[in-house]
C-alpha cells in the first residue's frame, strides 16, 4: 500500500541496521581506549588527558546521535506499517459484510 508513496522499507531497515552496527563499533572502540601512561612531562600528560576527555565527550555525543537516527528510522518503518494497515482496512473488499443481509 504505502509503497506507492515511494517508501522503500527494505532500504530504511538496512540503514537502521547499519547505524546500529556503527553504534556498536563506536562503543567497542571506546572500550579499547588504553590508559595513558605518564610521559615524564606534566604539560604533555595534561594535553593528552584533555585530548582523551574531549574525544570521549564527542564520542558520547556521536553515540547519542547515531542511536537517535536509528530509532527514528525504526519509527519510520513502524509508522509505515501502521499507515499501510490503516489504508488497507479502508479499501472495500469483495467479501459480503458480516452483518445482516437483505434478501
Amino acid at each position: 500500500m504505502a509503497t506507492g508513496f515511494g517508501f522503500d522499507r527494505d532500504r530504511v531497515v538496512d540503514a537502521a541496521r547499519q547505524l546500529t552496527h556503527v553504534r556498536s563499533d563506536l562503543e567497542s572502540a571506546g572500550q579499547r581506549t588504553p590508559r595513558l601512561a605518564p610521559t615524564g612531562s606534566s604539560e604533555i600528560d595534561v594535553a593528552l588527558q584533555e585530548f582523551t576527555t574531549a574525544a570521549t565527550r564527542h564520542q558520547t555525543g556521536l553515540l547519542a546521535a547515531v542511536t537517535a537516527a536509528a530509532a527514528r528510522l525504526d519509527g519510520v518503518v513502524a509508522g509505515h506499517a501502521q499507515l499501510d494497515s490503516s489504508l488497507g482496512r479502508q479499501l472495500p473488499t469483495n467479501k459480503p459484510s458480516k452483518g445482516k443481509t437483505h434478501e
